[in-house]
């Protein structure tokens, strides 16, 4: 949905089906410095669900990674 930067943060915010993740990355070393994962819609939690939104976590972190080899950031 949405990749900004601010300072030394990129923040990615990112929707998959019924759930949504923002995950906020230090631009100079990489880390993960904070992460926030919802569900859309009130559903049981699972371990399937469990693991789609960790694909999102990491999917989004390799987005950032992979932009800023390719010099956008």
């Amino acid at each position: 949905m949405k990749v900004s930067i601010d300072g030394e943060l990129y923040i990615v915010e990112m929707m998959y089906q019924k759930m949504s993740a923002k995950v906020q990355i230090n631009s100079q070393t990489k880390e993960i410095k904070e992460y926030e994962l919802q569900e859309n819609q009130t559903e049981h939690k699972s371990f399937f669900n469990s693991t789609r939104l960790m694909f999102i976590v990491i999917g989004a972190s390799a987005a950032v990674v992979i932009l800023n080899l390719l010099g956008f950031f």
